[in-house]
């Protein structure tokens, strides 16, 4: 299973990383595209950056 760079947990308001098209399916189908950091609800967001290659990082979940 997929799971996000240790960074991601100490600092996810500025933490990225890049990632391929399968490592990112992975890991969205294993955290259906959320996580659970530091007590707060964060949502996974990519960016197609070509070349079979995305930008990884977090935002704060946004409640309705």
């Amino acid at each position: 299973m997929k799971v996000l760079p240790g960074n991601f947990y100490s600092f996810p308001h500025i933490a990225n990383t890049t990632m391929t098209t399968k490592d990112i399916n992975e890991l969205l189908l294993a955290t259906e595209g959320w996580s659970l950091i530091m007590g707060r609800m964060w949502e996974i967001k990519t960016k197609h950056l070509g070349a079979d290659v995305y930008r990884v990082w977090l935002e704060r979940k946004k409640y309705n």
